[in-house]
C-alpha cells in the first residue's frame, strides 16, 4: 500500500515536493499502524458513568485539567418529632412538725384534719380552721392515746398518727353496734365490724343528785348490752336539761347531743356527744342497734 501511494505521489508532484510528503505519509502511517497508538480522544466510562476525557499525543497521555469543586459541608439536623411529651412532676411539700391550737389555719392544720379523717377522728370538712370542731377530734385523739386530754395538738402528737394503735375492743356477735368505752370516754360506732367513727363523749360524773320524783339518785351511767328503743328529732327538755336529738338505750338513759361535752364524766347518766357529731349519728343510727357499755 505504501509503495503504490508513493509511485503515484512521485508522477504528479514535483521531487523536492515528493519527498517531504512521503517522509510526513511515512511518518503518519508508521504513528498509525505501527505501534497501534491513536491520536484523537478516548472516552471512558468510569462506574459513576461519569465521562473522563483523556488526551493522548503519540504515546504519551495528557491528562486533562483538573478542576476542584469546592467541599460544603452541611449538617442538616433531625426532622422534629411531631409528638407531644407529657412528664408529671409531682411536688411533695415537706411541713415542719408544730405545735396546733384553737385559732391556728394554714396547711398544717389542713394536714392534721386530712390524717384525723382517715384515722375516723374528724368527720367535718378539712379547711384548714382550727376551730372547735377541730378541738374535739384532738381530745378524742388524746384520750384514744391515753394521752392528755387537751385540745392543744403537740410535737409529740405527729409521732402517734402513723403508729396508732389498735382500739382493742371486745370481740362481739354483731357486725353493727356502738361501743361505749367509759374508761377512755370515748364512743366507736361500727358497721360491719368496721369502726366508722370514734367519738369523744361524756358520760354520768357519779354525784349525787336529786330525781325528779324528789329522791336521791346517783348520776352514774348504765353498764351492759342494750338496743336502741326510741329516738327523737330536735331538742327535747327534761327537768335535767336539754338532749339533742338523743338515742334511748335504756329507760330515761340516752346518747344524744348537748352544748357542753368536757373531757370528763360530767353528766347525769346519759351519753353525752357534741352537737355536730349528734347530727352525724342521726343518719347513721336505727331503732334495735346494740349499744355496748363498759369500763
Amino acid at each position: 500500500m505504501r509503495g503504490r501511494l508513493a509511485a503515484h505521489l512521485a508522477e504528479t508532484l514535483p521531487g523536492t515536493l515528493v519527498v517531504f510528503v512521503a517522509l510526513l505519509l511515512a511518518t503518519l502511517l508508521v504513528a498509525g499502524c505501527g505501534n497501534g497508538s491513536s491520536v484523537g480522544v478516548t472516552t471512558s466510562s468510569t462506574p459513576a458513568s461519569t465521562s473522563v476525557v483523556t488526551t493522548t499525543v503519540g504515546t504519551t497521555p495528557i491528562d486533562p485539567p483538573t478542576t476542584v469543586a469546592p467541599s460544603i459541608s452541611t449538617t442538616i439536623p433531625p426532622p422534629s418529632s411531631t409528638s407531644t411529651s407529657t412528664t408529671t412532676t409531682t411536688t411533695t411539700t415537706t411541713l415542719a412538725l408544730v405545735e396546733l391550737k384553737r385559732g391556728d389555719e394554714g396547711e398544717a392544720v389542713e394536714m392534721l384534719q386530712s390524717r384525723l379523717t382517715e384515722l375516723k377522728f374528724f368527720r367535718e370538712e378539712v379547711d384548714g380552721v382550727f376551730g372547735p370542731r377541730t378541738a374535739a377530734a384532738v381530745v378524742a385523739f388524746h384520750k384514744y392515746t391515753e394521752s392528755e386530754r387537751s385540745d392543744t395538738w403537740t410535737i409529740a402528737d405527729w409521732v402517734f398518727l402513723d403508729d396508732l394503735p389498735s382500739a382493742s375492743l371486745p370481740e362481739r356477735i354483731e357486725a353493727d353496734r356502738i361501743e361505749l368505752d367509759l374508761g377512755r370516754q370515748l364512743g366507736f360506732v361500727i358497721f360491719n365490724d368496721e369502726i366508722e367513727a370514734i367519738l369523744p363523749v361524756s358520760s354520768g360524773n357519779g354525784a349525787w343528785y336529786t330525781s325528779a320524783s324528789g329522791n336521791a339518785a346517783r348520776a352514774r351511767t348504765p353498764r351492759g348490752d342494750f338496743e336502741i328503743y326510741k329516738h327523737y328529732e330536735g331538742w327535747r327538755i327534761s327537768y335535767l336539761g336539754g338532749l339533742y336529738r338523743p338515742w334511748y338505750f335504756r329507760g330515761g338513759y340516752a346518747i344524744h347531743g348537748s352544748n357542753s361535752v368536757p373531757a370528763y364524766p360530767a353528766s347525769h347518766g346519759c351519753v353525752r356527744v357534741p352537737n355536730w357529731d349528734a347530727d352525724w349519728l342521726a343518719d347513721q343510727l336505727r331503732i334495735g342497734l346494740s349499744v355496748h357499755v363498759w369500763d
